[in-house]
């Protein structure tokens, strides 16, 4: 390991005289005080630490107006390929691969409890609210929605609704979701049923893979198709990053016929509530950073420093407010109203707003919410508090896109495929245990969504490289760099096409 160390330090003296010769890049410390150089595991900080030595903070935003503005449709494609594969894996080796004829239409169903496919509350939220509106998007069709936790919420505010899931679309009728309300029999579940495979209809030569398939196209990871992904994007990146949509949330009274919207004041959600919610992004984040295929028993398990840690977050999101540890654990809070404001500054689509208006809005919103976060810091500190929104983001980044995954229209389908797979009525014991029963499924979706990030961000190091070499080496030095360069990059987990990207440092 002193070895990495060395060559990582080595790396970073190297930059570091880079940016003496050129007073437009930042200085950096040249010591293994960078944090990334002791950590010879977690690549993502350390490709972090290299692009923010390169070029600064500024480098950090680029990437994410990037990122946040013309590539979560390649997340989403990648992430729903991803799916698809490993669904169909576990099917193909676990089940008959037919619908069973209890799911489907006039059979019992898969029944799940609703707190078991929402580990994140958003059912009780009510889509009409200031807060909803963050949270669910495509609202006045009601169950009509094409935005499958739209259509859930409403099938739970009004039972009696029959309408399936894929009318809206066009679509076959894929699923259709029955609830039932507590005080019943069945109290507080959904009820989940199919034509797939059903003898008599036009959909009885499928299977349980065309079930899944038709039902992860049908799905969209940044609201309903009509919405624009960076405004959704946006409210993610505002309640995964400071809480500031769950902490001040309208909540929906269930009785025993309807759920019903109630005229109190807001509610926060409970500090076990935002406990369990701290413990998912624990469990996310140890997987992200794990450059190891084999998830043990240890990633679902914590200690007591951790615990502390976790109470500590969980009682902070109850107050609204997140401490920078980076920072001196300085107190910030980034109240719903900035986040109303800024979605309604990206509302629209791509009729209404073209992708160069979109990148400037996009930019514009990353830097009110830096701004806002400085303004809690002293005026000699609110440079560095500001550059480290941008720092966390791009570190965050990857476990906001997981965590999509963890939603309940996602869970709702893996649910499904778990009864299917270990039979009618098995279940999990909340979020951790699920995780943990489809660790491989989650662990291959992290590398995905981590392969293609670190690659947009190698493509900006490399960008911001070539410049200083271009501007302050000469042919034997630029050789001597590329040496560098290579090192730095057999610490990153990307595939070989990243390696091909180092020929364009030879065009200089």
């Amino acid at each position: 390991m002193a070895t990495i160390i060395n060559q990582k330090e080595e790396i970073f003296g190297n930059i570091s005289a880079l940016n003496v010769l050129n007073d437009d890049f930042p200085k950096i410390d040249k010591s293994n005080s960078v944090s990334s150089i002791n950590n010879d595991t977690n690549s993502t900080n350390f490709l972090i630490d290299l692009t923010t030595a390169l070029a600064g903070a500024k480098a950090l935003k680029e990437h994410m107006v990037d990122c946040i503005t013309y590539r979560l449709d390649q997340f989403e494609d990648a992430i729903k390929d991803g799916l698809k594969r490993e669904l169909k894996e576990m099917v193909a080796c676990s089940v008959d691969p037919s619908v069973p004829p209890w799911f489907q239409t006039g059979g019992s169903g898969v029944e799940l409890r609703v707190p078991k496919i929402d580990f994140y509350d958003t059912m009780k939220v009510n889509p009409e609210t200031t807060e909803g509106s963050l949270l669910f998007t495509d609202v006045p069709p009601n169950t009509n929605s094409q935005d499958f936790n739209t259509y859930l919420n409403y099938k739970i505010q009004s039972p009696s609704l029959t309408d399936a899931w894929g009318n809206s679309m066009g679509s076959n009728e894929i699923v259709t979701a029955n609830f039932n309300p507590v005080g019943t029999t069945q109290n507080n579940t959904i009820t989940f049923t199919t034509d797939y495979g059903k003898a008599g209809t036009s959909l009885e030569d499928k299977k349980l893979t065309d079930f899944n398939n038709d039902f992860i196209d049908s799905l969209t990871l940044f609201g309903s198709p009509g919405s624009n992904n960076s405004q959704t994007m946006f409210n993610l990146i505002i309640e995964e990053l400071f809480g500031s949509i769950s902490a001040t949330k309208t909540t929906t009274t269930t009785t025993t016929t309807t759920t019903t919207t109630t005229n109190e004041p807001p509610t926060t959600k409970s500090k076990s509530q935002l406990k369990i919610e701290a413990e998912i992004r624990r469990v996310l984040d140890c997987i992200l950073n794990s450059e190891n295929d084999v998830i043990d028993d240890s990633f679902f398990t914590f200690d007591n420093p951790t615990l502390a840690e976790i109470s500590r977050e969980a009682d902070n999101r109850s107050k609204g407010i997140i401490e920078l540890a980076t920072c001196g654990n300085l107190a910030v809070q980034i109240n719903s109203n900035l986040a109303v404001e800024i979605s309604n500054s990206l509302s629209g689509d791509s009729t209404t707003m073209s992708k160069a208006q979109e990148a400037k809005k996009v930019a514009e919103n990353l830097d009110k919410i830096a701004d806002t976060q400085a303004s809690f810091a002293s005026e000699t500190n609110k440079p560095s508090v500001k550059g480290n929104f941008f720092v966390e983001l791009v570190r965050k980044f990857c476990r906001i896109l997981l965590n999509l995954i963890i939603s309940p229209k996602f869970i709702s389908l893996f649910a499904i495929n778990h009864q299917i797979i270990y039979g009618q009525g098995s279940t999990y014991d909340g979020a951790i245990d699920f995780i943990k029963k489809n660790k491989k499924l989650v662990k291959n979706v992290a590398k995905i969504v981590l392969n293609i990030f670190l690659n947009l961000l190698l493509q900006l190091a490399l960008k911001y490289l070539s410049i200083k070499l271009r501007q302050k080496f000469t042919d034997d030095e630029i050789e001597k760099a590329k040496q560098y360069v290579s090192i730095v990059f057999s610490y990153l987990p990307v595939g070989p096409e990243v390696f091909e990207m180092l020929g364009q440092i030879k065009k200089l």
